[in-house]
């Protein structure tokens, strides 16, 4: 059961994502991309949500990076293979 006070707050949830954000920071990954940053708050056990939430952006734009992200990698790969003989 979380732990939460009187007005309903889960501390647990609280602590954990301060945690994940010091990680983040004592990490040095100030200058990685979002996309970066994001997998390692989601290493973490951060939900896309969380970590859009510790990144300050949305969830919306994590899903879109992501996205973005796989099309570049699936686009060198069929690339890689219209290069072959």
């Amino acid at each position: 059961m979380p732990a939460t006070d009187e007005n309903g707050s889960d501390w647990q949830a609280v602590i954990g994502r301060s945690l994940a954000f010091i990680c983040l920071h004592v990490r040095n990954m100030k200058n990685e991309s979002y996309t970066a940053q994001a997998k390692f708050l989601k290493g973490l056990g951060l939900s896309t949500s969380d970590a859009a939430g510790v990144l300050g952006t949305t969830p919306a734009s994590l899903y879109e990076l992501f996205r973005q992200e796989r099309k570049k990698r699936r686009d060198k790969r069929v690339a890689k293979r219209k290069k072959r003989p």
